[in-house]
């Protein structure tokens, strides 16, 4: 099997989640290594191409987020600009583009809504900061929105904004907890796009995590996790088996997490949301900077320039659909909104198109709500804990991910650390 030796913390898992799990775990003063299958990030890696830094799909951190927190007290700085303000709302039935009201301002001149919604509107933006999130919870996002008591085309506006805000195609299956949170948080302080891409947030997790003492082990897959008579475990790859007093599981999948865990327990799980995105590169801007579908769950944003992640003179854009389809019939209306917004195909340097990215492996179902995800240490072994966009009661998206990766390797840490029961095993470093 291999090198063996021995350490206090195995992380599973070297996505946003596991890095940070590691990067806690190591700084708490655990020995630690994180295995991967694949390279540290995760889908939150960036590939740069002819001077284009593309992230996996349209990324953007929120400025006052679980996750900015989570990165402030690791040291992990980032920098970047927040999305253009001015946002048209886009019909496919019609093919219009018009002003989209997301501010005040935008509100009183957008003439996509009456002034019924629009007095609707302005008072939820009003409101919206007072409400407690919480208490939302046994309702779908869709519901939420329709006791807002607003025409069709208010509630598409108020749609299309929560959509931006979770990544979720279907707001029935969403709770309305999530939503609220994250539109509190759009209000509060906006997402910033990072300069450089999410690389740097990858680059930044890493670094962390190699102060504290941690160790990436990448192109290393988990292939089981066992549990020993004496209260510690197993972990092996194909390289090599690693003896830990704790085990943070942050797989990725909730499928992937019950592949690896000695006993897979019943959570009960929302569903998952997928996107289809095109990713471009272009050697000119478009005309139109950012456009949200209002009768279609469609997303199109130029995120450089805002952030530096093209040539000068360029410009990189996403154009995204929530909730994956057939890849010919999502490509075809992606690349028919990035005309409508004035994309040249002769402008265009670099494309890739994803045609089924998984945003979020389980999003918070109504009736539960972020407080019913699977906690940390809902693994059914004690001394093994999860952590990923799916886990705890805290956040949406990466927010999620950061999070519990951040109480899962404080909770390892402490398992791996505590004085030992007599006749017990204490890992040696």
């Amino acid at each position: 099997m291999g090198d063996r030796f021995d350490v206090e913390v195995v992380v599973v898992g070297a996505g946003l989640a596991g890095l940070a799990a590691a990067a806690v775990a190591a700084r708490s003063g655990a020995s630690v290594v994180c295995c991967d299958v694949r390279a540290a990030g995760g889908r939150a890696r960036s590939d740069e191409r002819e001077g284009f830094v593309l992230n996996q799909g349209p990324h953007a951190l929120y400025r006052s987020g679980a996750g900015a927190d989570v990165l402030g007290r690791l040291g992990v700085g980032f920098e970047g600009s927040p999305p253009h303000p001015v946002v048209s709302g886009y019909s496919v039935t019609t093919g219009e583009l018009a002003l989209l009201p997301t501010s005040a301002g935008s509100l009183l001149r957008s003439p996509v809504i009456g002034l019924r919604d629009k007095v609707r509107l302005a008072r939820l933006l009003t409101t919206l900061p007072k409400l407690q999130s919480a208490s939302f919870g046994a309702l779908s996002a869709a519901e939420w929105i329709t006791s807002l008591g607003c025409t069709s085309q208010g509630t598409g506006v108020i749609s299309a904004l929560t959509r931006v805000a979770t990544y979720a195609s279907d707001l029935d299956l969403v709770s309305a907890d999530a939503a609220v949170a994250q539109l509190q948080l759009a209000l509060d302080g906006n997402v910033v796009y990072l300069d450089r891409g999410w690389q740097s947030l990858v680059d930044g997790l890493v670094a962390a995590a190699a102060s504290g003492g941690a160790r990436v082990l990448e192109g290393e897959r988990a292939t089981a996790l066992q549990a020993r008579t004496d209260g510690t475990f197993e972990v092996c790859t194909p390289a090599r088996t690693l003896q830990a007093a704790s085990v943070v599981v942050a797989a990725g999948s909730p499928a992937a997490a019950r592949a690896v865990l000695p006993d897979a327990p019943p959570w009960e799980l929302g569903a998952p949301a997928t996107a289809a995105c095109l990713d471009l590169g272009l050697r000119r801007g478009p005309a139109t900077m950012v456009a949200y579908g209002l009768d279609q769950p469609l997303y199109f944003s130029t995120h450089s320039p805002k952030a530096r992640l093209a040539p000068l003179g360029g410009a990189v854009v996403h154009v995204m659909r929530y909730g994956a389809r057939t890849s010919s019939e999502d490509r075809d209306q992606l690349w028919a909104l990035a005309r409508r917004c004035g994309v040249d195909e002769r402008d265009v340097a670099i494309q890739r198109f994803l045609h089924e990215m998984t945003v979020c492996h389980a999003l918070p179902r109504p009736g539960s709500g972020l407080a019913g995800r699977p906690a940390i240490g809902a693994t059914g072994t004690a001394g093994v804990f999860l952590a990923g966009d799916w886990v705890g009661a805290t956040g949406l998206l990466a927010d999620a991910a950061l999070a519990s990766g951040e109480a899962a390797g404080r909770a390892a840490a402490e398992h791996a650390l505590r004085p030992p029961v007599a006749g017990g095993a204490k890992v040696e470093r």
